[in-house]
Formats: C-alpha cells, structure tokens, sequence
C-alpha cells in the first residue's frame, strides 16, 4: 500500500528526522491547533505497516486522554486518508493494543506517574521499535527515559531501524523547555535531538477561525498557544510572577557596602556548586562549578573571602546532609538548613521551614524591586526558569506555607535549583532580626533557638546578656 502524506513544510523538516540514520529524539511543536498527534500517529502507523512483527506505542499521561485524543487522531488520519478496514489494525480494549495483519502492534501506554511504582517498573519489561508520545510536557521526565530504554529492542536489527522517539507537545516551562526549547534557542542541541517549532500561523489548512479564537484569549493564552511563547506559562502555584523576576536583572537599588556570599553545595550527578556574590541586595556575580569535592568548595570560598574581603558571618553556606561538611571547614559561617526552624515573625504568615521563610522574604523584595542581579546570559536564562517553576506545595490558609521538594522540582524541570537556592539564602540574613522595641524577650529567643546554626550566634547572646 502507498499513502502520500500531504506534509506542510514544517511536517516534512519533521518526517526527514524521523526517517534519518542519526537522530533519536524529535521534539515538535509550540503551539495549538498544529496537528502534532496527525504527525505521531502517521509516523507510527505507517512504520507498523511496513514492519512485521515490530512493536511501537502512543503514550500519554493518562489512557483516558489518549483514547479521547491521540486515538481519536489515529482514527481521523485513517479516514482522511481512506485506509481500508483491513489495513487500519484491530484495537483490543482488554489490553489496549492495536494490532494487525502483519503481527505488528500499537500499545497505548498510560505514562501517569502511580505512588505503588514510583520508578516505572512496569515498563522495564517492554521491547518496543519506536513510538510517539503526545502532550510530553505532561509526563514525568522518569517515564520518558525509561521509555526510551525500551526502544530499539523489537526487531530494529533485523530491519535496520533506528530507535526513534517523536514528542509532540505545546509551550512549557518543564523539562521540554529544558531539553528542547532552550538548547535549541542557544544551538546547543545534542546532535541526536532535534526541535521543530511549529506555530498554527504554519499551518497552510487551519481555518482562520481557529486563529481568531486565539487573538480573542487571554494574554497568557495567546502567548503560548499562538506565538509558540515557552516563556509565557500558566502554572498554578507559582510564587514568582514573571514580571517580578525579569525586573529582577534591571531594578535600580541603592548599593550596600557589606559583602555576603552564599553556596548552593552540589549533589550527585549533574548539580552545579553554584557561588553567589552580593553588595547588600546586589548581586555582583554567580559562579557555578562542576566537580568540586567539598575541599575544593571550602578552598575556593576561602579565596573569594579574602579576594572580597567577606567577614566570616556573612558566608552562608547549604549544610543539608553530608554537605556540611564545607561548613565545617569555614568556622564562623551560617549553616543554613533548608529544612530548618523558621525564624518568629510579626506577621501572620507561618512557614513549614527556613528555606519557605526565605523564599517569601525574597519575593517580597522582588516585588519591591529592592534586589538587583548582574549574571551572565545562560545563569540568567536559569534564574528566570527557576524563579519560575518555584512552587507552593499548598496554598491552605490553615496550614504552614511550604514550597515543593527540590526532589519534586527536578522530576519536572529535569534540573536542580541550585541557583535560584543560592541567591535565596541571602535572605537569611533579613529575616533574622526580628524582635519587638518594645519587649526583647522574642529577639533573645530567636538566636537562643538557632544557636546550633553556627557559634557566633551564641557569642552574641552571651555578650548581650
């Protein structure tokens, strides 16, 4: 049987990578309306066809949608086209499995993330061809890569056909914004993946009337379902909004004369140590390491404060975990511990830990304007991504305020936040002097109960006593 696919232009750029001998990851879109699931399920149904015996899938986040969506795509495709009843596979509903006449298969996979298998375990035993994930941007980063530990494993060798894996997905400030949008912004793109950003304007066969709908939307919407806009997001939860953090890198503040520094200490794998340098709320410079021990961290410190001329105090260092031991080796700094007691305030805001307390403290003097930040295009294009995905894990007026897990923030965004980490621990040092002018007892209290963090603290309660 032969189809020819009417392709756009920017659906044939699409099919020449999916039919390549070296790309293996094809991110496509950017906007609504732009037929991405047509593309997927075309490419997968045309590959099943060809190929006896292999095995391919659709994948979304939930098999419901798929079923409403993707599914329902497969099925306009084969009507568009006039594939015969014979040729259009048999769809099983007990295992969701569309099969056909040449032993090749179509499984519909439901890549929601389950609390009872948090790793994925039941896709370890899959042997598949290639496949097409719809909505990425939707799927947990952990269901993607194992997926993709399963392609290449059904009948590839004995046809010679590169594994491939196609996402389609719309504008997102998650982990497709990391490992498509932003490289590809920047030509840093691995030379096994591929972005195809593709708009509704693009689309020769969109009726005009989809596009009026759009311009009719909310600036939001319009940004990232009419323009392709990744930096635009609706998120609920968020604690920055955008124009906070853009005025963040042009606010004019007035110059502080103390110097602080502040190190976000890194963690396994691809986690920065990341420095921050501040003149008051000024920040004058953020630098990021890889592959520091954590001697090599206390050593690096150590020249910055005497480069900078940092009194001891005003060095705050991440001592979570095993991490303190950097700390340990610069006697005199702040331990700042993210999961620490907060400090008592007078209002009535009441935070879960340090970290939130810090957090809301800096999104205070972001709305201000009172903080300034000079960075580099790239740790400037982190900041904003990070300040951007910070999360409220609640927003329950009868419940401490806390903000999501690093964990958490690192299934979604594929990266840790050890920048945006860096710049809020300056904060530290503006929500520790709280006390009433007219009653001292709390502000006695306050650095009784944190004189764990770090010796100076009791110093100072002995010497006010």
């Amino acid at each position: 049987m032969r189809v020819k696919f009417n392709a756009s232009k920017k659906q044939g750029l699409a099919l020449k990578y999916l039919y390549d001998d070296k790309t293996t990851e094809i991110g496509y879109g950017g906007a609504a309306w732009w037929w991405k699931s047509f593309l997927g399920t075309f490419r997968v149904w045309s590959m099943a066809m060809k190929y006896p015996w292999t095995r391919w899938f659709f994948g979304r986040k939930e098999l419901v949608n798929l079923k409403r969506t993707t599914l329902n795509s497969y099925y306009k495709f084969l009507t568009t086209y006039g594939i015969p009843e014979c040729d259009k596979g048999k769809l099983n509903g007990s295992d969701n499995t569309i099969r056909f006449r040449n032993k090749s298969e179509i499984l519909l996979l439901d890549l929601a993330y389950q609390p009872s298998d948090p790793l994925y375990t039941g896709l370890w035993s899959l042997e598949l061809t290639g496949g097409f994930i719809d909505e990425s941007n939707e799927v947990d980063m952990l269901a993607i890569t194992m997926i993709n530990t399963r392609l290449g494993r059904q009948m590839n060798k004995e046809y010679g056909i590169v594994p491939k894996l196609l996402e389609t997905f719309n504008p997102d400030k998650w982990h497709v914004y990391t490992r498509y949008y932003r490289p590809y912004k920047t030509w840093t793109l691995p030379n096994y993946r591929v972005f195809i950003p593709a708009l509704a304007t693009d689309n020769p066969n969109l009726d005009s009337k989809y596009i009026e709908q759009l311009q009719k939307a909310d600036e939001v919407t319009r940004q990232r379902l009419l323009y392709g806009n990744f930096d635009y997001d609706d998120m609920a939860g968020k604690l920055f909004r955008r124009d906070e953090v853009e005025d963040l890198f042009k606010a004019n503040i007035d110059e502080g004369k103390t110097m602080y520094l502040s190190c976000d200490v890194a963690r396994l794998g691809k986690d920065c140590t990341v420095i921050s340098l501040r003149r008051g709320l000024e920040c004058l410079e953020i630098i990021k390491k890889n592959g520091l021990t954590t001697d090599d961290t206390a050593r690096f410190i150590k020249d910055l404060e005497a480069e900078y001329h940092i009194h001891r105090n005003n060095i705050i260092i991440d001592s979570d975990w095993v991490w303190g031991g950097v700390a340990d080796q610069l006697r005199g700094c702040i331990n700042f511990v993210n999961n620490g007691r907060p400090f008592a305030t007078y209002t009535e805001q009441n935070f879960a830990n340090l970290k939130a307390q810090c957090y809301f403290k800096f999104k205070e003097l972001a709305e201000k304007r009172k903080i300034r930040i000079h960075a580099d295009w790239e740790i400037a294009e982190d900041i904003k991504q990070e300040l951007s995905n910070t999360l409220l894990k609640n927003e329950l007026i009868d419940q401490k305020i806390q903000l999501e897990s690093k964990e958490d923030f690192k299934k979604r965004v594929w990266k840790s936040p050890d920048v945006a980490d860096s710049l809020m621990m300056r904060m530290y040092y503006e929500v520790c002097w709280y006390w009433d002018d007219d009653d001292d007892s709390d502000f006695f209290n306050n650095l009784s109960n944190y004189s764990w963090q770090s010796s100076w603290n009791t110093d100072l309660v002995w010497f006010l006593s």
